[in-house]
């Protein structure tokens, strides 16, 4: 019988014609690559984004080229996504297990209880239930009904209300485990950590890599321990200082009260005050608590049978007007004995100013426009715990990021040796402006001995082109960017021309040193250190008599 019809007239096995090939749209290959490489910008990653921009841009051109490429390239691409799923998986899930699994499972052993059990009650004695009256439909689930499990409680829920809470819980920990992950991976890009490694970058270079500081012992535990003992907090006449109760303790560089700490006397007797008034040089950068300046002086003068107690003010980077400021400060609070004697230790940080902001005659520092806030007291935990996850996340990074392209702000220009251009720098006239700013400060220190009735010394001093003869280490750091020998040297004669009394000139006590003492431009090893104290110590002797 041959029936045909609207519905019945069609062959089965003939093939309908092949039509033109679908072109598969995969907007995901191109946006996802997009979006990375937006994220990786806002971030502050350039570079990544460049990398990632310019292989998704050779992967879609191959594929679009060739298909057979693009079918092994979506081949590998499938194998390294499912490997890399794997890898996050067992990460993610990993840390999920160790910071929350375990310590709950670990806290239930010990406590015996179900913390997944809301609806336990302690007063319970019988795990069996009483028989509802009411009509409920059969169990789905090969355990009791939670709904009339308590009525006396009147928690009503069914096994699974609790569900949606506990699957939002678990997305929520999954989300921010993946986003301080991504947020710490990206952080490690920027070199963010201050790891022990990193401490030495405030230098500009590795310190302990000069031969100073290798032929020193220790130099290594030293530089990283003054590097984290800082440079000290806000302060509004200073800049900066490590004030009152300001605290640092380690083995070999130790800030109690706002002081480095010195040796103490080993001579008995009366004991003068000496206090002790510099930058970094007197501070002791390079030197351990036990043979800074002021140490080595003590330790000189108790051979002298004259002891003191010495009190290092010395703070890095401080000009001398900085260090005038401090001894007011110091001499108006009362909270220490008062000194029989003052020893400035200066000269170079104030000519470094002048290289640094072009010859003026107006007291500045090295901070100069960075703006400065007063450190917040002691944060609570929340705080301290919001300032980490900031840190640390890919979202709050993501968001400062977006933040800063709208922000209209000037950016702070830190003050740094290309502040200003140094070969723009008249030697002479910078000379001569140092030198009145810090005559200004030696009159004022004068003025303040006359009226609490102590005596001063000043001292100039040394630094690298103050020193006749060079050993072949020291003379690979002469021309350091900032520190050409075009203004550096004419600026030293200068200065050293017109040196006056009562400044006492120490810009050749190391000449006859046949080794490396400086480390920098600046700084010296211990042996430095020596040096200078007991080129220092006749003088001091004599004022203290």
């Amino acid at each position: 019988m041959n029936e045909t019809g609207p519905f019945l007239d069609h062959r089965w096995s003939t093939l309908p014609p092949r039509g033109a090939p679908i072109k598969q749209r995969r907007p995901a290959s191109v946006l996802v690559p997009l979006a990375l490489v937006a994220v990786l910008w806002l971030l502050g990653h350039p570079t990544l984004a460049i990398i990632v921009a310019a292989v998704a841009f050779t992967i879609t051109v191959a594929c679009a080229v060739s298909s057979e490429l693009r079918t092994r390239i979506d081949r590998i691409m499938g194998l390294v996504g499912r490997w890399v799923g794997r890898f996050l998986t067992f990460v993610l899930l990993g840390i999920v297990q160790l910071l929350i699994f375990a310590p709950v499972a670990l806290w239930s052993r010990l406590t015996r209880s179900d913390p997944l059990d809301v609806s336990s009650h302690s007063d319970q004695i019988s795990q069996w239930l009483a028989r509802s009256a009411q009509k409920r439909p059969l169990h789905q689930r090969p355990y009791t009904d939670e709904k009339y499990r308590h009525p006396s409680s009147g928690n009503a829920a069914r096994p699974g209300s609790l569900r949606w809470i506990r699957g939002l819980l678990g997305g929520l920990v999954l989300l921010l485990t993946a986003d301080i992950a991504l947020g710490s991976l990206l952080s490690s890009f920027d070199g963010d950590d201050t790891s022990p490694a990193d401490d030495h970058v405030v230098f500009g270079f590795e310190p302990t890599a000069q031969e100073a500081l290798r032929i020193q012992p220790g130099s290594d535990e030293l530089m990283s321990h003054l590097t984290r003992a800082g440079i000290g907090n806000f302060d509004p006449f200073t800049g900066w200082r490590f004030g009152p109760g300001v605290t640092y303790e380690s083995s070999v560089v130790n800030i109690v009260d706002g002081v480095r700490q010195t040796r103490m006397p080993a001579v008995d007797g009366e004991r003068a005050e000496v206090w002790f008034f510099g930058g970094s040089t007197l501070y002791g950068s390079g030197q351990s608590d036990m043979a800074t300046i002021p140490s080595v002086l003590v330790a000189l003068l108790d051979d002298a049978d004259t002891p003191i107690n010495a009190v290092n003010f010395g703070h890095p980077a401080y000009a001398n007007w900085q260090q005038v400021q401090l001894l007011a400060q110091e001499l108006s609070a009362g909270t220490r004995p008062p000194p029989d004697v003052v020893v400035f230790y200066d000269g170079f940080n104030d000519l470094t100013l002048q290289t640094h902001f072009g010859v003026h005659e107006a007291p500045t520092h090295l901070f100069f426009g960075i703006p400065q806030e007063e450190p917040a007291a002691d944060e609570s935990v929340a705080a301290t715990i919001r300032a980490w996850w900031a840190d640390h996340s890919a979202v709050a990074l993501a968001a400062g990021r977006v933040a800063d392209l709208f922000d209209d702000e000037p950016g702070v220009q830190v003050a740094d040796i290309d502040a200003v251009p140094i070969e723009v720098i008249d030697p002479v006239a910078a000379a001569d402006a140092a030198l009145k700013i810090h005559r200004q400060g030696v009159d004022h220190v004068r003025s303040l001995a006359r009226g609490y009735g102590f005596e001063t010394l000043f001292f100039w001093q040394p630094y690298l082109y103050t020193k006749s003869s060079l050993t072949p280490a020291e003379q690979e750091l002469v021309g350091l960017v900032g520190y050409d020998t075009d203004v550096w040297l004419p600026m030293t004669e200068r200065v050293r021309a017109r040196l006056a009394p009562p400044v006492i000139d120490l810009s050749e006590v190391l000449d006859s040193v046949p080794s490396s003492v400086y480390w920098d431009f600046v700084h010296t090893n211990e042996h430095g250190a020596a040096v200078i104290a007991a080129a220092i110590e006749p003088h001091l002797r004599q004022a203290l008599s």
